[in-house]
């Protein structure tokens, strides 16, 4: 099982593959954020419930 000292290594590896094969910097980060958060829930690292906010903190963001 991954741990927590393997996850920010494997999640800059992650933002370097995605920036290698050219994509924008910002869909990297989106891409990288939202793919490891699943991999924290499916591993039971966090609550789903913290995804679950995800569009009201981008409609906040967005309003601002």
């Amino acid at each position: 099982m991954i741990g927590f000292e393997l996850m920010a290594p494997l999640m800059f590896l992650g933002l370097v593959l995605f920036l290698l094969l050219g994509y924008p910097v910002a869909f990297s980060l989106a891409a990288n954020g939202l793919l490891f958060g699943i991999v924290g829930i499916q591993l039971g690292h966090f609550d789903f419930a913290l995804l679950q906010a995800l569009p009201d903190r981008v409609f906040g963001i967005m309003s601002n």
